[in-house]
């Protein structure tokens, strides 16, 4: 099976408190995934620079897609710790992906992308739609080569939404068209934001036919995780 990619967006929201919501995050919800599951390669997280919401998006790369069907990591949502089931409610927005791994223009020898040592700090994330005459395929060969010219620049990968769930306070009562994503999503790593909102780079993403950029979004990092798959958890 391919590999596979997990994306989350969140909101706290006003039901819960900034402190309560990076406590949980930090020391509940990615440890019991990193710290245990070797199946998840990295785990980053990003806070929005673009000021719009969800504020947070929280990124991780999967060995294999078959690993989100997995007893291992399917029974921490089917018995979630009393603090985590209380909070998840709670939350203004927790939109999850899961993906299969579509394209990589290459691991750079700048980042370590979402490891923990030497992550990207600056990311953009968007969505593709693709119209009756072209191909994601299409798409990401056109992108790899010209993004090689823009300074700065370190990565991009894309990859196919093959699950997604959208909840929250502000989800809630709803039709089905609230959970409808976009079918492709891009990331894009660089090593400043300079590069990210460069006249280069903005003009090679507007410029490509038959495809259209949906949710653009800018994202400093926040923290990215060591992992029991990374080999250096704290003593």
């Amino acid at each position: 099976m391919p590999l596979g990619f997990l994306v989350v967006f969140s909101e706290p929201g006003n039901q819960v408190t900034l402190e309560e919501f990076q406590d949980w995050y930090n020391n509940e919800h990615v440890p019991l995934r990193l710290n245990y599951l070797k199946s998840f390669l990295t785990g980053a997280r990003f806070s929005a620079a673009d000021s719009l919401k969800p504020s947070w998006l929280a990124l991780y790369d999967i060995d294999d897609t078959s690993a989100f069907q997995h007893e291992s990591y399917t029974r921490l949502r089917a018995n979630r710790s009393p603090r985590e089931a209380d909070l998840v409610v709670r939350l203004e927005v927790l939109d999850r992906r899961t993906c299969e791994a579509l394209s990589d223009s290459g691991v750079s020898p700048i980042t370590s992308s979402l490891a923990s040592s030497n992550p990207t700090t600056y990311i953009v994330t968007h969505g593709i739609e693709v119209t009756m005459h072209g191909s994601i395929d299409d798409w990401t060969k056109d992108m790899f080569e010209r993004l090689r010219s823009v300074k700065g620049w370190v990565r991009t990968r894309s990859f196919k939404c093959i699950d997604n769930l959208k909840t929250g306070t502000s989800v809630s009562g709803k039709g089905p068209e609230e959970q409808i994503v976009s079918k492709y999503f891009i990331l894009h790593e660089f090593e400043n934001p300079s590069a990210a909102v460069s006249s280069e780079f903005n003009n090679i993403i507007a410029s490509c036919e038959c495809f259209e950029t949906v949710e653009r979004r800018s994202w400093n990092l926040y923290r990215a995780y060591p992992g029991i798959a990374q080999s250096n958890l704290p003593q």
